[in-house]
């Protein structure tokens, strides 16, 4: 009986879905239904092989290529930090602690190059920072604020590699994934 029973609330259910999915009056047919095959070759017949913005979506419809890097990197006791900014924009944030009480930081931000995985940036900040014992800063230098230079992602290891122009601060270094911010 319990078979039954179950065979039977089955059934009712499939005709309950299969009832509700029709959304054509009495008596009108469904329009046939289009393969993936007949679509595509229905548009390649008609020129519409190639992709644009306009068949697309919008530029609202694709993320921040940068989000692919996001996280923090680590190489020789400094830690970088990735976030997206905007359509296609990379932020940068170099920490590194050369001392016990002294600390430089670098801040920078560029353009994603989605096809050579680089950030060229023009804009870099240092500023380098001492504390005192009780952790508080003892003093703040901006070091300059006219910095060049290029990071370069490895997306097949996730690993980055920073070119700093201005001081080679980083030279032969291979910041290494080590977290997600956020």
């Amino acid at each position: 009986m319990k078979k039954m029973t179950k065979a039977l609330f089955v059934s009712l259910l499939v005709l309950t879905v299969a009832a509700c999915g029709n959304n054509n009056p009495v008596g009108e047919a469904s329009p046939p239904a289009q393969t993936p095959e007949a679509v595509a070759a229905a548009q390649n017949s008609a020129g519409a092989a190639e992709v644009s913005e306009s068949n697309v979506g919008s530029d609202d419809d694709f993320q921040n290529p940068t989000m692919n890097f996001v996280g923090s990197y680590t190489a020789d006791g400094a830690e970088m930090e990735v976030s997206a900014s905007g359509k296609s924009d990379a932020e940068f944030k170099v920490t590194w602690s050369k001392e016990d009480s002294a600390v430089s930081v670098w801040t920078m931000s560029g353009e994603l190059n989605a096809d050579t995985f680089t950030v060229e940036y023009a804009n870099c900040v240092k500023k380098d920072y001492v504390y005192s014992e009780d952790g508080s800063v003892e003093s703040e230098t901006s070091v300059y604020d006219d910095g060049t230079g290029r990071i370069i992602f490895n997306p097949q290891d996730g690993t980055l590699v920073w070119e700093d122009e201005k001081e080679h601060a980083a030279d032969a270094l291979i910041f290494e994934y080590s977290y997600s911010a956020g």
